[in-house]
């Protein structure tokens, strides 16, 4: 091989290591830019996965307040229907608490009435001596001592004129318990003199006369509206009696409030008001202390 054939060789061998090392030296650098390309595509992608976890997290927090905003006005509807339903129940219940109060009342005034009835039957069959005629000489009417059976009785009144000498008799009667024993249901007598000024008006009431529920509520006392009563007005004699049971112990007080009596000159000189109260349960009669009197 001559001088010149051997340069050219090594040139060659030389040239293809050069291109050697240079495709080794681009297939590196694409090997880099395919990773590269790889790289940069992977953070792409990472990028649109954030934003669309971004564009997510948005939507789901609007979502999650159209949740809260329905979820309040759904509370608000809820509380608003039971606060109409509660409402409603409080009229309803109020309504139904209207009407038992009304039966209680009217229950009440039927049990008062069926007592009252029953007293007045009793009063018409009795014969104990609580009815017998009052006597002239006083002799039943005095008071009456009896162990532990005590009571003072008297009148608290004025008399008040109009014109030509009438007017009436306004005042209070009462019955205080001075004795050890309780006392139970007075009869009191008021007697006239004359009989014919027997009158006595007030907060008393005749069960004859289907005397109304407010009526009945208010009273205390009623008339003894039974034959023997009637019989004993025409001798100037009115009696009254409690409307319901009626219980005081010692040291308790029972009354007749604001009672009118009215009156006129034509009938008499004077008018006088006697007292007499009757225990019949205890068999005790007592007379009052004082006694009204008027002189024309």
């Amino acid at each position: 091989m001559g001088t010149k054939d051997k340069i050219s060789y090594e040139r060659l061998v030389s040239r293809v290591d050069y291109y050697k090392e240079k495709a080794l030296d681009l297939e590196k650098k694409l090997v880099f830019a395919e990773e590269t390309i790889e790289r940069l595509e992977k953070e792409t992608n990472n990028d649109r996965s954030l934003k669309i976890i971004e564009e997510n997290e948005k939507e789901l927090l609007a979502l999650r307040k159209q949740v809260e905003e329905l979820t309040k006005k759904l509370k608000r509807l809820e509380g608003h229907e039971m606060e109409k339903r509660m409402q409603s129940y409080e009229e309803l219940l109020k309504s139904i608490q209207d009407e038992m109060n009304d039966k209680d009342q009217q229950i009440d005034l039927y049990q008062q009435r069926i007592k009252s009835m029953e007293k007045r039957i009793n009063i018409n069959r009795t014969s104990e001596p609580v009815f017998e005629e009052l006597d002239t000489d006083n002799k039943h009417s005095e008071p009456q001592k009896k162990d532990g059976f005590n009571s003072a009785c008297y009148f608290d009144y004025s008399v008040i004129f109009t014109k030509d000498k009438k007017g009436f008799i306004r005042g209070s009667f009462f019955i205080e318990n001075t004795g050890t024993e309780t006392l139970e249901n007075p009869y009191i007598c008021f007697r006239f003199q004359p009989a014919e000024a027997c009158a006595l008006k007030g907060k008393i009431i005749s069960l004859i006369a289907s005397p109304t529920q407010e009526e009945m509520t208010q009273s205390i006392w009623m008339y003894m509206d039974n034959e023997w009563a009637e019989k004993a007005k025409e001798r100037g004699e009115m009696w009254i009696c409690p409307l319901r049971e009626t219980t005081f112990k010692s040291g308790d007080k029972l009354s007749l409030d604001d009672f009118q009596i009215p009156f006129k000159s034509g009938i008499d000189d004077n008018i006088t008001v006697e007292a007499f109260v009757y225990f019949h349960k205890q068999n005790y009669r007592t007379k009052a202390v004082n006694h009204i009197a008027i002189n024309f």
